[in-house]
């Protein structure tokens, strides 16, 4: 059934449109007036603004980017096979994260290659000549130290390539220092004794100031 005529409600935009049409056409001319002086207001305050200032985000990125590439193009062949094996750079951070990056990447690089069983001794932190990044180490409150862990594992040879290729490129480990491979023929498996090293800051100590 029907609702009745009393107790239907018209729609809001149908009695807004009757009344529109009801307005003499100075009313109705002023009425439109109002919606685009209120669209313009939007757009002056609020879109136009946004719009000016991610053009000029974009503008500071490509330009950012065109510098990038020039001082890309510029640089010497050596520096950038040195940059390809090395990788990026980055910031040193705490000598206790590291620790514990260098042992998760570790962990995680060898089971997914199929190492469940090794040995991992990681050394107290080593400090680091003051001479080495002060200014870094200073901004986070310590100086500049090393951790060094020895790895033992063995796997088959293609295994032990890849391993010692993913942990070479992780940005968890700086360096490996040593490294020692052992063919076993019966077994054709390669042991490996290696040596691992992150660098990061370590804290000054309150009480003696190192």
């Amino acid at each position: 059934m029907p609702p009745s005529p009393t107790i239907a409600r018209r729609d809001p935009f149908d009695a807004a449109l009757a009344r529109f049409r009801a307005l003499p056409r100075a009313g109705k001319w002023g009425v439109g007036a109002a919606i685009a002086f209120g669209g313009f207001w939007i757009l002056d305050a609020v879109a136009w603004p946004q719009a000016d200032a991610l053009d000029v985000r974009t503008d500071r990125l490509s330009a950012t980017l065109a510098r990038a590439a020039a001082r890309a193009d510029e640089l010497h062949e050596e520096v950038v096979r040195s940059a390809i094996v090395h990788g990026e750079n980055a910031i040193p951070r705490a000598e206790s994260l590291g620790k514990e990056q260098l042992a998760v990447a570790v962990d995680e690089t060898l089971r997914s290659n199929g190492v469940n069983n090794y040995g991992l001794d990681v050394r107290p932190s080593q400090p680091l000549p003051d001479s080495v990044l002060p200014e870094v180490a200073a901004a986070l409150g310590g100086k500049m130290g090393r951790t060094v862990a020895d790895l033992r594992f063995e796997a088959t040879p293609d295994a032990t390539t890849a391993i010692i290729g993913a942990l070479d490129a992780s940005a968890a480990i700086d360096a490996i220092s040593d490294l020692r491979l052992s063919y076993n023929a019966g077994t054709k498996r390669v042991g490996v004794q290696m040596t691992v090293e992150k660098w990061g800051v370590t804290r000054k100590n309150a009480r003696t100031g190192r």
